[in-house]
């Protein structure tokens, strides 16, 4: 599970540090960076139907730690996305002229 924990944050990483030349591959990141998360709370809310208790990296999380965890998880991908809203258009506004 860490292994996939370090994957997302490459992909954020990535996501926002990238140079965005088309609206297009705004919109792909930014469906992938919300679709990452969306997911996953997708996921955690199937497990909660099952069970009490959501284990990640060996922690056990109830349904308000695991709401508060989705809740910073989509304030980072709407940092992200700033980012990659802010990065397209700095790379316009140089290759405008």
């Amino acid at each position: 599970m860490s292994f996939i924990i370090l994957i997302l944050i490459i992909i954020l990483l990535y996501a926002s540090l990238s140079k965005y030349g088309s609206i297009y591959k705004v919109l792909l990141m930014t469906a992938v960076v919300s679709g990452m998360t969306a997911a996953f709370f997708i996921y955690g809310i199937g497990i909660f139907r099952e069970s009490d208790i959501f284990v990640i990296l060996d922690t056990q999380m109830n349904i308000t730690a695991f709401v508060h965890a989705c809740i910073i998880w989509f304030t980072a991908d709407i940092i992200v996305i700033y980012k990659i809203i802010k990065n397209y258009r700095k790379y316009i506004e140089i290759n405008a002229s």
